[in-house]
């Protein structure tokens, strides 16, 4: 066709996802990023669109006090999760005319869903035609982008349009995504990408995804042109409400998909790193001195279980990460049967139910498939941590069993010297004492029993005896006195 692509009455409504928990906190302590949403929302978008009830969205949230975030969740009530003060309604703008004369209209509706933050923010065009090409209208300096936003869960755009002249409205749609991001997104790693087609009350629906693994780089589009008149009808302020839910459930399996496969690679990584400590194991067997290879097995074994705790530790994500995809699962699933429930005849989503089958069928599967790989390096931790305790224990007794024997030697030995160098004195104090008396009785040398011993040898042998009784004597009380008070 010659003539220009045309919609009318188009609107872009942004579906950011932020979570405001920290997931590595069980007791679920707010993330130290939560408010990023609300800044952004109100310093980059309000700032493009110069709208002065967005620029002030911080002072209409209850978890914002004097300007500063300070949450609080019996504020925040969970049970409809409105965030706005006082009475939780839907902010409306005021019209904003652009350089071509047309009014622009908007409103914003903050939202917490349980352990999220959200918000459906939307732009349109009232009563309105423009070209295609104008559509970068609705998203200046690409600000409803995920860089601009930067989501910590990703996000969803969806763009509405009634066509006006056009060749096909899957061509259109390639169009108007082309003309919405027009290469505003800050150096994208893939391309924003036609992914499947649906029908939604009456009128085509068709998905738009960049796949990029980073949530907040990840650029998920919906693009619903009108065909059946009671499209917007049939929109419902519930089919709202589940279609929110819906995506912010898709959001958190894509999100914790990807954080799974981090974990598990990180998991993987100590496994290697142990496989290269494991080697040292041989190289401290060949230490002749036991007191230093006892001490590298201890430093082996404190490294190993240092990786061990690190190891578990991602294995613990990694089921945190599975029961989290199984929960968000079940909502998905549970939104996507309230959305049928509204759906009219001829409707087809089984686009929506493809992503559920990923997540059940892939996804899940992945991590169990992850999860038994390294439950058996598991076990080679195990046996690793066992076999260098084990080690351990038994040098520590060789060690002890060494240093009591060579204590003992010392002992034996000491007491030895002890004996000789006492023997010596007590010999040479006893002969001082008895060398007087050869003096005052000579010593008859031919042996005559009828007469006395000489008071000399009598001395000698009287004193030998003596030190001998009380010498082994000495003995017996230091050895019974070991006995009962050990080192």
């Amino acid at each position: 066709m010659n003539e220009a692509q045309q919609i009318k009455n188009p609107s872009i409504t942004l579906y950011p996802f932020h979570l405001r928990d920290d997931r590595d906190e069980s007791n679920k302590q707010v993330a130290k990023n939560a408010q990023n949403l609300w800044e952004n929302l109100a310093d980059n978008v309000g700032k493009e669109f110069d709208i002065n009830e967005l620029k002030s969205l911080r002072d209409k949230l209850i978890c914002y006090k004097n300007g500063h975030y300070e949450p609080d969740d019996k504020q925040e009530n969970l049970n409809d999760g409105k965030l706005l003060t006082p009475d939780g309604k839907t902010l409306k703008f005021q019209p904003i005319t652009q350089p071509d004369g047309q009014k622009l209209n908007g409103s914003i509706y903050p939202l917490r869903i349980h352990d999220t933050y959200t918000v459906d923010l939307t732009f349109y065009y009232q009563n309105s035609k423009i070209k295609v090409s104008e559509l970068t209208q609705l998203n200046p300096q690409g600000c409803l982008l995920p860089n601009a936003i930067k989501p910590s869960l990703g996000q969803t755009l969806l763009l509405y349009a009634e066509p006006a002249v056009y060749d096909t409205y899957r061509k259109l749609a390639d169009e108007c995504v082309k003309a919405f991001v027009q290469n505003k997104q800050d150096k994208p790693e893939k391309s924003v990408d036609f992914r499947a087609e649906g029908k939604l009350f009456g009128s085509p629906i068709f998905e738009y995804d960049s796949r990029d693994d980073d949530a907040t780089k990840r650029c998920h589009i919906l693009v619903w042109l009108k065909q059946n008149p009671q499209t917007l009808n049939s929109a419902t302020s519930a089919f709202n409400f589940y279609l929110i839910n819906l995506l912010c459930s898709r959001a958190k399996i894509v999100f914790v998909y990807h954080e799974a496969g981090e974990k598990y690679r990180k998991a993987q990584q100590i496994v290697s790193k142990l496989e290269k400590t494991l080697p040292k194991f041989s190289e401290i067997e060949k230490e002749q001195n036991r007191q230093i290879k006892l001490q590298k097995l201890k430093e082996l074994l404190a490294e190993v279980r240092t990786k061990m705790f690190d190891f578990s530790q991602q294995m613990r994500y990694l089921q945190e990460d599975r029961n989290t995809i199984d929960t968000n699962a079940e909502n998905y699933r549970d939104a996507l049967t309230k959305i049928k429930s509204l759906c009219i005849d001829g409707d087809n989503l089984d686009f929506l139910h493809k992503f559920l089958d990923l997540a059940e069928n892939k996804y899940q599967r992945q991590i169990e498939i992850d999860l038994n790989y390294l439950i058996a390096s598991q076990d080679l931790f195990q046996q690793s941590i066992s076999t260098v305790r084990g080690i351990v224990e038994i040098e520590q007794v060789e060690l002890d069993t060494e240093q009591e024997q060579n204590e003992k030697t010392r002992d034996r030995q000491l007491e030895n010297i002890i004996f000789f160098i006492g023997t010596a004195i007590g010999g040479g104090q006893i002969f001082s004492a008895a060398y007087p008396l050869i003096k005052d009785t000579p010593i008859q040398w031919q042996p005559n029993f009828s007469l006395p011993l000489h008071p000399f040898f009598a001395t000698l042998i009287y004193s030998v005896l003596f030190g001998l009784g009380f010498g082994f004597l000495t003995l017996l009380i230091v050895r019974v006195a070991r006995k009962i008070f050990p080192k």
